[in-house]
């Protein structure tokens, strides 16, 4: 029986040909990121720890004195913020001070195993530091980033927020890559409606450091300048799923240039 016009030059290996070649693509892309993910993880485990480091809990026996004169000067800065919203204002943490309200504040309670204040100079805070870190992606694993930290203040949002602008790790190098990834800390953002440390954050007018001091302060007229956001942060999974959305995308558009090439040889072939 002969066979109708119309199948006339069709290859029968044509969509064959096309499903085999995206399915390589796909193949490929896929391989690509999960190497890309390996060989991070590898490097990652270069300055990480498996455990945690013991950051050290500051003593508060016998310390009823500082403590009180530390919370008289807080009270006495909330106290001028509030009511007298005229007034200049500051008020300067040493680094006693830093631990100490580590230490004690309930909304800091979950920042009080992962610093501790060491020095304040160059205009930076420099603190022992421990983060948590998910390890490769599937695997369950944690690492944890054990070093010291310096952190640069910076009062953004009504928030304090404190910007991770170096890493020391002994006997390893961070790359400025991954530090540049790491969000800042922010402090306050779920207190802007609290009675009692809400209205100290939205009348700060500023956040820095002076000489040995961080200096939290209000001056009338003086307005925040500064806008801080996580656009620098991009985690192995984000960048993994950038990938295979430009994968799939590629896939697409080869997947359609195939098909307009089989069409245009069907219709030549036809011809």
């Amino acid at each position: 029986m002969a066979r109708p016009a119309d199948d006339k030059g069709r290859s029968p290996f044509a969509g064959c040909t096309i499903l085999l070649i995206l399915m390589g693509v796909a193949v490929f892309l896929v391989s690509v990121s999960i190497y890309s993910l390996i060989r991070q993880d590898r490097e990652i485990a270069r300055f990480t720890s498996p455990t945690a480091a013991n950051i050290a809990e500051i003593p508060l026996e016998g310390k009823e004195t500082e403590l009180n004169d530390l919370h008289a000067r807080l009270q006495m800065f909330r106290d001028d913020l509030v009511s007298m919203p005229d007034k200049t204002s500051s008020l300067a943490l040493g680094v006693d001070d830093l631990n100490f309200i580590l230490a004690t504040m309930e909304p800091l309670k979950d920042y009080k195993s992962l610093f501790h204040v060491s020095a304040i100079r160059d205009g930076r805070i420099i603190a022992e530091h421990t983060r948590p870190m998910n390890g490769l992606p599937g695997s369950g694993s944690v690492r944890h980033l054990n070093a010291v930290a310096t952190l640069r203040p910076v009062l953004a949002e009504k928030s304090l927020v404190f910007q991770v602008e170096a890493l020391e790790v002994p006997g390893s190098v961070v790359p400025r890559e991954f530090i540049a990834q790491i969000p800042p800390y922010r402090l306050g953002l779920d207190l802007q409606k609290d009675p009692v440390h809400g209205p100290v954050l939205n009348a700060m007018t500023a956040m820095e450091v002076s000489g040995d001091k961080l200096v939290l302060r209000r001056i009338p007229g003086e307005t925040i300048s500064t806008h801080v956001t996580n656009n620098q942060v991009d985690s192995s999974f984000q960048r993994l799923l950038k990938v295979l959305v430009c994968g799939f995308l590629v896939i697409v558009g080869i997947g359609v240039f195939l098909g307009l090439r089989a069409k245009a040889w069907k219709k030549n072939a036809d011809a």
